[in-house]
């Protein structure tokens, strides 16, 4: 099967965006932004992959943990759940991309600095060709650190890496 790309939409749950969401490096809405991608993936007939994190606690809501209702998966459209960090560590992922064919993953979603961070390194560590969409990966500040630079950080770590 021939090499393809896929869109990998990370973490993108209501619970990390109310009532105070992450933004992305121009303060834009996290959401819109992936729902740009996503309808261009589809319209490109590139496979959208969601990522869910689900904690050993379920939240008190549990809704909470449901993907955003404005970028929620289609039909067949897989949906990976997780319970640590990276989408690659004892989940179906890498499975699910290989019955695809992918080899090059587009990457958005949430938190620049955690589930984000791991996933991607993992993948680049697993020999895939990864780019993360710019303006696409939220983050809220950290400490004295700006949403903003916290991105740009990681930006320049993936493209070292």
């Amino acid at each position: 099967m021939k090499s393809k790309s896929a869109l990998l939409v990370v973490d993108v749950q209501r619970e990390y965006m109310e009532p105070e969401p992450f933004v992305t490096c121009d303060g834009d809405d996290l959401v819109a932004k992936c729902r740009t991608l996503i309808d261009a993936a589809r319209a490109a007939g590139v496979p959208v992959v969601y990522v869910q994190h689900l904690d050993d606690v379920p939240p008190a809501d549990p809704a909470a943990a449901s993907i955003c209702p404005e970028i929620a998966p289609r039909a067949g459209e897989p949906v990976v759940q997780k319970r640590s960090p990276s989408a690659f560590f004892r989940t179906d992922l890498e499975r699910t991309l290989k019955r695809l064919g992918v080899k090059t993953l587009y990457a958005c979603g949430l938190a620049t600095f955690g589930c984000l961070n791991a996933t991607v390194m993992c993948a680049l560590c697993k020999g895939y060709d990864v780019t993360v969409v710019h303006d696409a990966h939220g983050a809220q500040a950290l400490g004295e650190t700006a949403a903003a630079q916290v991105i740009a950080q990681f930006e320049r770590a993936w493209t070292a890496a």
